[in-house]
């Protein structure tokens, strides 16, 4: 019955009207209460009206809740890059501020960092971070300031929105304590007298690691002055003060202590860091540019110096480096087939095109085998386009086909076809039984109309019409043995011997890429007379009738 009646109702529209006054009930002798309709009617609008004002107070309750839900999703995609409510750096909110925004602030604030050191004499001395061998990290300390009060959960993301919720974000440094030490006694302590701690630097002509010795005598003691760095970071842009003490001390990091991270430097110069490609091309870094990764942790005060690396200066190197290094461009292969599509010769062998995709998995190998002193091989993600393949289809066995040469040891004869037609025979020298020429099917790969030859007992220049077919042998013009050529008598070291204008014309009929069969067996004396010398013999000239 309630949701018949709810039905329809408008709580925008309905006008609500307060109940009449009850009537005196009449009360007759011996009787009870007078019953009356007006009694129920009343029960029945009261109960209309607790219903309606149910629905109404759900309603507010449910558009509160999705102002907040929204509220909530929109503020926190809002400060998903940018610095929350109730973060601060200095004492200075940057609640909305973008990362550069930030950096800004990170940037002046560093700048006008101050420690004032007086020292026990009464010498004074107000230096910046930077003076003192502090390096300020702005990266860290934006990265800090823009994820601070961040966390994996819907609660901790309540949290990182609630301007009630603070947190100071401190300066990040990091402070070279040798050279802090080093500002402190140009500061304060006399040349002459000052204690020097042997360090380690690296030799470019040398190309190693070696150590420059120290000496003992005075040094300040700059705790005072670290802990103030310390409060320094914490509030940046402030001046804080701190003091100094001199003391007598021996060599504060002796020889034997730098030796033997120089030692362990030098060590890490012989670590082979290699990254390849995952096809043909590899790279290994240069022991001068790991040099430039290495540096020393140098504490005077505990007598310590201790390797240290610059892995952003690895990270920038590899990553500038390796993309180029290892690109790779895609070549065609180039191949020779007979009509069967079988492959007789590649004339060029194809490489797949490589580009370097990502470089972070083969960068952090590196990085880490720097570390520990050990090799690596490394290999970067890469894009890979497969090569092509051109072919060239000849026929060797079709008259008239394409061109081809039979090289006959045994008759010191070369015969040039057209496939199965034979269209010319030449007269050759091959190589004597010393320096045999091969036998077996070979295919043209080079040509030079003059090339300088060279053996083990010979250089012989500009020889013509070269055309090589098996390593160094090669069909070629020989001017200096043209008895060899006519009697057919081995003398070459492998090559065949022809006759100049011989090998003018199969240089221009062997294109590259043609067949050439050497067959029979390399004789031991001459296979043909000699021609009659008409000088000799006038007879032998003479025209026969």
């Amino acid at each position: 019955m309630a949701n018949a009646i709810n039905e329809g109702f408008d709580p925008e529209r309905t006008a609500y009207i307060p109940p009449l006054p009850a009537p005196e009930t009449l009360t007759m002798p011996g009787s009870g209460p007078a019953r009356g309709h007006d009694h129920t009617r009343g029960a029945a609008h009261l109960a209309s009206k607790r219903h309606t004002g149910l629905i109404v107070a759900l309603c507010v309750l449910a558009a509160v809740l999705v102002i907040a839900v929204g509220g909530f999703f929109g503020a926190r995609s809002y400060f998903a890059d940018r610095v929350a409510p109730g973060v601060t750096f200095a004492g200075e909110s940057l609640a909305g501020k973008s990362a550069d925004e930030a950096r800004a602030v990170v940037e002046s604030k560093a700048a006008d960092s101050r420690i004032a050191v007086s020292a026990q004499d009464g010498k004074t001395f107000t230096a910046s971070l930077d003076d003192l061998g502090v390096s300020v990290d702005v990266d860290a300390t934006v990265a800090n300031l823009v994820a601070a009060k961040a966390g994996g959960s819907v609660a901790d993301d309540l949290s990182r929105i609630n301007p009630w919720s603070a947190q100071d974000v401190p300066l990040v440094v990091s402070t070279d304590k040798l050279a802090l030490s080093n500002a402190l006694t140009a500061q304060f302590i006399d040349e002459s007298e000052r204690a020097v701690a042997s360090t380690v630097s690296y030799g470019p002509e040398t190309k190693n690691f070696a150590v420059t010795p120290g000496k003992e005598g005075q040094s300040p003691v700059s705790k005072s002055v670290e802990d103030a760095v310390v409060q320094a970071a914490a509030h940046p842009g402030t001046t804080v003060n701190a003091s100094v003490t001199y003391e007598t001390v021996a060599m504060p990091i002796t020889v034997q202590t730098a030796q033997k991270a120089a030692d362990d430097a030098n060590a890490r110069l012989n670590v082979k860091l290699v990254v390849n490609n995952g096809a043909k091309k590899s790279f290994t870094v240069p022991a001068e540019e790991v040099a430039k990764w290495i540096g020393f942790d140098e504490d005077p005060d505990a007598g310590t110096i201790a390797l240290k690396y610059d892995d952003k200066a690895a990270e920038s190197y590899l990553n500038q480096v390796l993309p180029n290094e290892l690109k790779q461009d895609m070549v065609k292969a180039s191949v020779v087939t007979n009509k069967a599509g079988k492959v007789m010769i590649t004339l060029q062998e194809g490489v797949d095109g490589v580009t370097v995709a990502n470089t972070d998995d083969a960068v952090s190998q590196v990085v880490n085998a720097l570390h520990s002193g050990s090799d690596v091989t490394a290999t970067v993600k890469t894009d890979v386009t497969k090569f092509e393949t051109d072919s060239r289809v000849v026929d060797y066995e079709s008259p008239n086909g394409d061109p081809h040469v039979v090289v006959n040891l045994s008759e010191q004869k070369v015969y040039a076809y057209k496939g199965s037609t034979l269209v010319n025979t030449f007269l050759t020298s091959t190589g004597k039984l010393s320096t045999p020429t091969d036998n077996g099917t070979f295919f043209v790969y080079i040509k030079y109309e003059k090339k300088t030859m060279r053996g083990a007992d010979y250089v012989t220049p500009n020889v013509p019409w070269s055309i090589f077919y098996n390593q160094g042998e090669a069909l070629h013009g020989a001017p200096w043995n043209p008895d060899g050529i006519a009697k057919g008598e081995p003398r070459s070291h492998g090559c065949v011997n022809m006759n100049v204008a011989d090998a003018k014309w199969m240089y221009d009929f062997l294109p590259v890429g043609a067949m050439v069969q050497v067959v029979g067996t390399t004789p031991t004396a001459a296979v043909r007379a000699p021609a009659p010398d008409p000088a000799a013999d006038p007879a032998a000239a003479a025209p026969v009738a």
